[in-house]
């Protein structure tokens, strides 16, 4: 079985010529400087030395650097290099059965290196020794090529990375991670131009995104049945749950990776819905120059640019800084929408010492939509209208604004024999604030409105922090991984009325005019709400090898949560205590059998909880949601970890669901209690592949097929019948592009299918519905040269008209249309 052994040194790459501008520009939105010296290396212990034994392995001719980073995940070793430069260097690759010294002799071929053992699991790369003057080593900045490093996809040209940590802590690759997993690479967004979270969610196998918000910018994401409660970033969790929704916002111009997973995810994120999680990893420092620049120009009137620096502020390298921003400004399919977006990120890294690395950094995140749309309505029966695509029908001048300023710092320390701790914290101050109009149906009518005006404005801060402690031990003469750590989180949000409008108005909407009817109402905060919640977490988990190809994956939580909340107020607000569980324990485990060098077979039981407010009859709170996940499935890692894939099936329970308690609170009585017996199944099939099958081609998707429905509930005629209608049973998703060889060699073409099946809502006398549907996306790139490319991408290519939100009965709004027809020409520029 392929180990993980985690090297922890920071890397830290030998400087190139560098451009005065992207320095100076580095300098000076950084506000650092100064030169350092030269850092050491200082090799590190492990506990086992796997030296000995023979795998097999496949690793493909290329580039050297992601070589010898698939050998250091499947080999489980620790490789270092002092004086040597990787960039440009290329191996024959690895086929066949090889022991460590003998494999790596074998990629290092022609390259110039030799590598040196330095016993118990460390070897050291290292130019051939005549080439130094005095027969010892180079005095340089070193360079880890590890596992760890081996995360980042940025630079790979992949769509995949060949390990990650969101599910355990642990670093895993794909294929002995017990959970679906999958992960959007830098190159997939960059080629397929996701820009936002709901552009990642599109694309990512097995979620599915709800626009039911009071404007297009707010998405309630789904997995398995069930909605997202958080949304990670860079492993720490931050609450998306109710207001929320609108104040945690994400430009992917600041990540590297977008990492899910499906199922369970309580071990790590503690309290929540047993749907899953998506977790953002930052992109972080280069230690060489590195400025991406790119303009694009869309339909609608979409303009967009953006930049990307990054390089070592000091001579050795030991400080390094980047800074990204973007501005855009678009129209949308609707009238009168317009949205203005504009992004910054910077963040500053450096070695205080030679084993202990710190990063800091900040982002702010500012958006305007004026014309804020709510949606169009149906006919009184659930009918579509038909309506114009284009058809608004809310104010001109209102407007939704969200801010979102972010603040984050890490410390990470190489310990003894291969351990590592780090420490990292987040602290988010987000707010939003709209003005926007709603419309009701008027009884009886077809095509008249009722509209009334409102605004609101919505806050959180919130703080998140997470220490952890990981390396390997040897028990009964074999090498384990673990991890410890513990988490807070702590979420202060409120929510206030801002804006009452003076008089209701009905109208027909055939005749309706955005312009003709200006806001009349005044500022008016009668209505307010507020709520803190506080979480902490110890938490441990372990991959241990049972035997060479079976590996048990343990691990639980021991969770601490409380919750006060205010109500709505008008005057002082009267704060109580509503939810508070303690000591609550969260189990993991998992089992990986490696049937051959490609395939494992796993099992997997993974737990959440959802604490929940509803009272029993004697006036205590019910016992927290309990969500089960069992999977069963199978993956494959090729080519060196290059393409993944992976089949599973799986069935979620979620118990003690509030029903109402009918024999001590009958309906119609003086009080409402309920009792935790409810109970949701979710059951289903989650295949997908992403990687490289083929040199040049890159390919990600999935099929997803979940069926959620009651198996016990207080109301009778829902046992057997599905959650939610208005979210597909099956998804599919497939991107792919491929590099054009020969004379065609400047060309990159791709395209993408998505399709889904049907969805629908039904009411009394109402019954509104979206049949299944596919939409087909290309792209194609053309290098100009060797920094500069033209990139065209189309979307909804065939022009499908669908809904991806359906109305109710009883609104004015809420139906929505997809986006038609779009084309986005972009121009991007790489040092």
């Amino acid at each position: 079985m392929a180990l993980q052994y985690r090297s922890l040194t920071t890397a830290r790459m030998t400087l190139h010529p560098t451009t005065g501008a992207v320095r100076a520009a580095l300098v000076l939105l950084l506000a650092v400087g100064g030169a350092g010296a030269g850092l050491p290396h200082m090799a590190l212990a492990a506990e086992s030395s796997p030296a000995a034994s023979l795998r097999d392995y496949h690793i493909p001719a290329g580039n050297l650097r992601e070589a010898l980073a698939s050998f250091a995940i499947a080999a489980g070793v620790n490789l270092s290099t002092q004086g040597v430069v990787l960039d440009g260097l290329a191996t024959p690759g690895l086929r066949g059965r090889y022991g460590v010294a003998a494999g790596l002799q074998t990629l290092l071929q022609g390259s110039g290196l030799e590598v040196v053992d330095g016993g118990s699991g460390n070897y050291l790369l290292r130019k051939m020794i005549a080439s130094t003057a005095d027969g010892g080593l180079a005095s340089m900045p070193a360079v880890v090529v590890s596992a760890e490093a081996d995360r980042a996809t940025e630079g790979t040209g992949l769509y995949t990375a060949r390990a990650m940590s969101t599910a355990t802590g642990l670093n895993l690759s794909q294929r002995h991670t017990p959970q679906t997993v999958s992960v959007i690479s830098r190159q997939q967004m960059e080629d397929f131009e996701l820009t936002t979270l709901q552009d990642v969610a599109r694309a990512t196998p097995g979620l599915y995104g709800k626009t039911q918000g009071v404007s297009d910018q707010e998405t309630t994401y789904f997995a398995r049945g069930f909605a997202l409660s958080h949304v990670n970033v860079d492993g720490l969790p931050l609450d998306v749950t109710g207001f929320n929704e609108r104040n945690v916002s994400a430009d992917m111009l600041m990540y590297d990776r977008v990492e899910v997973v499906r199922g369970a995810t309580g071990l790590m994120e503690g309290a929540g819905a047993p749907s899953g999680s998506i977790n953002m990893v930052r992109k972080r420092p280069t230690a060489t120059p590195l400025l991406n620049a790119s303009a694009h120009l869309g339909s609608w009137k979409d303009k967009q640019l953006t930049v990307d620096a990054s390089n070592a502020l000091n001579a050795s390298g030991s400080v390094r800084g980047r800074v990204a921003a973007s501005l855009r400004d678009s129209d949308s399919f609707v009238d009168v929408v317009g949205n203005k977006n504009s992004t910054v990120y910077a963040i500053l890294e450096a070695d205080l010492t030679p084993l202990t690395t710190a990063g800091i950094g900040f982002s702010r995140q500012h958006s305007r939509t004026d014309g804020v749309f709510v949606g169009l309505p149906t006919l009184p029966d659930g009918r579509h209208m038909d309506l114009p695509r284009s058809t608004f029908l809310n104010n001109a001048d209102s407007f939704q604004k969200r801010d979102n300023n972010v603040v984050f710092a890490d410390l990470e320390t190489q310990l003894e024999k291969g351990w590592r701790s780090r420490l990292a914290i987040t602290h988010i101050d987000a707010s939003s604030s709209t003005r926007n109009t709603t419309n009701s149906r008027v009884d009886g009518e077809t095509y008249l409105l009722e509209q009334s005006e409102t605004g609101w404005k919505y806050n959180t801060e919130q703080v998140v922090a997470d220490w952890r402690l990981s390396g390997p031990v040897t028990w009964f003469g074999r090498r384990h991984d673990v991890i410890v750590g513990a988490s807070y989180r702590h979420d202060d949000s409120d929510a206030g009325q801002s804006w009452e409008g003076a008089q209701t108005r009905v109208f027909d909407l055939r005749q309706w005019n955005p312009h003709a009817y200006p806001m009349r109402g005044a500022p008016f905060e009668p209505y307010n709400w507020g709520r803190k919640t506080d979480e902490k977490g110890i938490y441990a988990a372990g991959s241990f090898s049972l035997a060479d190809p079976l590996r048990l994956v343990l691990g639980g939580r021991f969770g601490w949560y409380a919750q006060d909340v205010t109500g709505w107020y008008s005057t002082n607000p009267v704060w109580r205590r509503s939810l508070t569980e303690n000591a609550k324990f969260t189990p993991y485990a998992g089992i990986v059998y490696d049937v051959d060098q490609h395939h494992s077979l796993y099992a997997s039981g993974t737990q959440i909880f959802q604490p929940q407010s509803v009272l029993d009859v004697k006036g205590n709170t019910l016992p927290p949601l309990s969500g089960t996940n069992l999977e069963l499935g199978v993956k494959g890692e090729y080519f060196g970890g290059r393409l993944n894939a992976s089949g599973a099936l799986f069935r979620i329970k979620q118990k003690n669901r509030a029903m109402a308690d009918e024999v001590n609170c009958p309906t119609g009585g003086a009080i409402y209690c309920a009792r935790a017996a409810g109970q949701v199944q979710s059951e289903g099939v989650d295949l997908q592949v992403s990687g490289s099958p083929l040199p040049g081609w890159q390919v990600a998707g999935g099929y997803t097929y979940v069926l959620a429905k009651y198996t016990q509930d207080s109301v009778a005629a829902n046992i057997g019948q599905r959650i939610a209608t208005d979210e597909p049973k099956q998804l599919f998703k497939l991107y792919t592009t491929v590099q054009l060889r020969g004379s065609l060699a400047r060309w990159n073409l791709g395209a993408s299918v998505t399709a889904q099946d049907k969805i629908y809502r039904r009411d009394t006398d109402y019954l509104t519905r979206q049949g299944g549907y596919a939409l087909l996306g290309l792209t194609a790139g053309y290098r100009l040269s060797e920094q500069l490319q033209l990139r065209v991408n189309i979307d909804n290519v065939l022009d499908r008209r669908y809904y991806q939100a359906l109305g109710y009965a009883w609104s004015g709004g809420l139906e929505r249309y997809g986006a038609p027809r779009s084309v986005l020409v972009s121009l991007n520029y790489k040092l």
